[in-house]
């Protein structure tokens, strides 16, 4: 098999970074505002660091993160991270388009080794699609997948011996409300607490 010998190196969609600043900023500052509201300003502090620090390792990952494929190996780069996996045991590529629930649905690669193992998942969410594109086409290996945007649970479905996405990308729904009702609870003991404290 022949692999190109120049490095190719991905970065973020910057337009996508952006975005996903400007949520976060978004959404901190309303539920700062509204815990204040609710339960003083010692709560609306506690959400807003909270919150700055998300925005943070957001822009700090958006900057960091890069995707580069070698004669020689596979490389995924995070804030907080980093992923090597050797190049020449990629086997094969399940690329889809995954439903995020409210959200735009996540361009994810599958890489596989000839055990059918996953080798590296490459998130391509936040990059170009033309760049993902790339990416598939220098990794010189067949690339597979359903033909329209799935959820996590149908994508294990449709290949069920293998462990591509968890169990929280399966039952998202059930985990957004468990985190929900903790932070719902969260306020309410802010609140109750406050109450006791101003009688």
């Amino acid at each position: 098999m022949h692999y190109a010998r120049d490095e190719l190196a991905l970065r973020p969609n910057t337009r996508a970074g952006l975005v996903i600043v400007a949520v976060v900023a978004v959404l901190g500052t309303a539920l700062s505002a509204a815990a204040a509201y609710g339960a003083g300003a010692g709560a609306g502090l506690a959400i807003a660091v909270v919150f700055g620090v998300l925005l943070a390792l957001s822009i700090g990952h958006f900057l960091r993160a890069k995707i580069a494929l070698t004669a020689d190996q596979i490389v995924v780069r995070g804030l907080l991270f980093q992923q090597r996996r050797a190049r020449a045991r990629a086997a094969e590529v399940v690329r889809a388009d995954i439903d995020a629930h409210r959200a735009p649905p996540g361009d994810t690669l599958f890489v596989l080794d000839e055990q059918g193992e996953l080798l590296i998942r490459i998130a391509g969410t936040y990059y170009a699609r033309e760049d993902v594109d790339r990416l598939v086409e220098s990794l010189g290996v067949p690339c597979g997948g359903p033909d329209r945007t799935v959820t996590a649970a149908e994508l294990a479905t449709m290949y069920p011996d293998l462990r591509l996405v968890s169990f929280v990308e399966r039952h998202p729904w059930r985990i957004g409300f468990a985190v929900t009702g903790v932070l719902i609870a969260v306020i309410l003991g802010l609140m109750l607490v406050a109450t006791v404290a101003g009688l």
